[in-house]
């Protein structure tokens, strides 16, 4: 029964539904798992399987798409009824949650069974997952290095064998980045496909979408399905599905906007790739370094600050916890006070800056219909590297320079994937990003499960 958390989703649940296993197995077999392996990685911050066993005893045996999944949801974003969410922070820890999300209670519904909390870095502001509340989440590839942030945790749980899939949030990178340092895979989908409320209402100007990270592209599609739709109050509109004919043009980018290389086992990765999708009959473009997406830091910088202030300041108004330095991480803390200096003018000048940048990137990638690139420039760091002991300026110009390729389509909205595509020299997890135009999402994710269907050598990655 133990060996079905190793596996997929879609095998886990075709085995529930077969009355193979008993889902309440399965939640205590994960439980456990997590209690022997998670001292060594640091990936879930809370642990509560007695909440989807009372589920269970409460109700009938499941019986939708996710039926008897146990499963992590992220400490960042995701309200759950029961789980306090602390947002990596001191700030926030203890609070009680405000209820239960659209998302998760869609996974609910079908099945799925949260049993705790992964990781986050504080308020999700950092690529490696090491907050000062809980301290580092460890690559389970090689233990001195960071799993990734924001959904650190995530990864870090799905690439150690605790569950086969968790929930993860990316608001530029965040849930690509991690998967490509695990050796997992990490869709981002359109703008809007997934809800974010109700009780979040428009983090970060449109910038943060939830899904999941997962083993098998099946299952995120899979995931996206359950979770997928309309939901009152939501924001921002879906276009519709963009069917593209085959061949595809497939732009491939390997220039960074600031001319900073990009490791030399992550171009010849995308040279294999990108000789891949040509064998399945696309056609290959290179594509210059798309500057706009050089002049996005200053910019994302200013609406993060306005909208964590915000933030933190309607806490302090209704609990009385003030952010300083003995609540809130100093770069983090700065970006804070960067975001209570600013004026209204400002944060309406940044927001409308970033509208016009998302036209630019739209432009610059209007004449192919999938852009291939690296997910990350360079490996995972050791731990320590990122930190957030220093100024926001800069921790997000090294953030930049690290992770220089995804967060432009959280820009302009559309889907994105990262896959696994073999090891570099050291042994740890090469990550390529797929990404299209808002709507596409179907087909990142066809062309995605095509590569892991004709090289999965590369794609389906053992783990360590």
């Amino acid at each position: 029964m133990t060996g079905l958390l190793d596996g997929s989703v879609g095998d886990l649940v075709a085995a529930v539904l077969a009355g193979e296993v008993d889902p309440a197995e399965l939640v205590q077999a994960a439980a456990a798992r997590i209690e022997a392996r998670d001292p060594g990685v640091g990936a879930v911050v809370l642990l509560d399987p007695d909440r989807a066993l009372r589920r269970l005893r409460r109700g009938r045996r499941p019986a939708g798409p996710l039926a008897g999944l146990p499963y992590l949801v992220k400490d960042l974003h995701a309200e759950v009824d029961g789980l306090p969410l602390t947002r990596g922070s001191r700030l926030f820890a203890g609070l009680p949650p405000a209820g239960t999300s659209t998302l998760v209670a869609r996974l609910e519904a079908a099945g799925a069974l949260v049993i705790g909390r992964t990781s986050s870095p504080e308020f999700g502001l950092n690529i490696s997952t090491e907050p000062v509340l809980y301290g580092a989440t460890r690559n389970p590839w090689d233990p001195r290095r960071s799993a990734g942030g924001s959904s650190g945790g995530a990864a870090a749980a799905v690439a150690a064998g605790m569950v086969p899939a968790a929930h993860a949030s990316d608001s530029g990178g965040s849930i690509r980045i991690p998967a490509a340092w695990c050796g997992l895979i990490g869709f981002k989908p359109t703008r809007g496909r997934n809800p974010a409320g109700p009780y979040r209402v428009d983090d970060w100007g449109g910038l943060s979408h939830e899904h999941a990270i997962t083993r098998t592209v099946a299952d995120s599609a899979l995931l996206l399905a359950v979770t997928a739709g309309p939901a009152l109050g939501e924001p921002y509109g879906v276009p519709a599905d963009r069917a593209h004919p085959h061949p595809l043009t497939v732009g491939v980018l390997v220039d960074t906007p600031s001319g900073d290389p990009v490791a030399p086992a992550y171009r010849r990765a995308v040279d294999e790739c990108a000789a891949a999708l040509a064998a399945l009959g696309h056609r290959l473009v290179p594509l210059p370094a798309v500057s706009a997406a050089g002049r996005l830091g200053p910019v994302l910088g200013t609406v993060i600050a306005g909208h964590v202030a915000a933030m933190v300041d309607d806490l302090a108004r209704a609990t009385g916890r003030q952010a300083g330095p003995d609540t809130v991480e100093p770069a983090v803390l700065d970006l804070i006070e960067r975001g209570r200096r600013a004026d209204a003018v400002t944060q309406v000048r940044a927001t409308l800056e970033l509208r016009r940048l998302a036209g630019e990137l739209a432009a610059a990638l209007a004449a192919v219909d999938l852009v291939l690139t690296p997910t990350t420039a360079r490996p995972a760091p050791r731990l320590g590297e990122l930190h957030t002991d220093r100024s926001a300026a800069e921790l997000f110009q090294q953030i930049f320079t690290i992770s220089p390729f995804v967060g432009m389509f959280n820009v302009t909205g559309g889907p994105a994937v990262s896959l696994p595509w073999g090891l570099d020299d050291d042994a740890m997890p090469v990550g390529l990003q797929l990404a299209g135009h808002p709507g596409a999402d179907h087909t990142v994710l066809g062309v995605a499960a095509d590569l892991e269907r004709t090289h999965p050598d590369r794609v389906r990655l053992r783990r360590p």
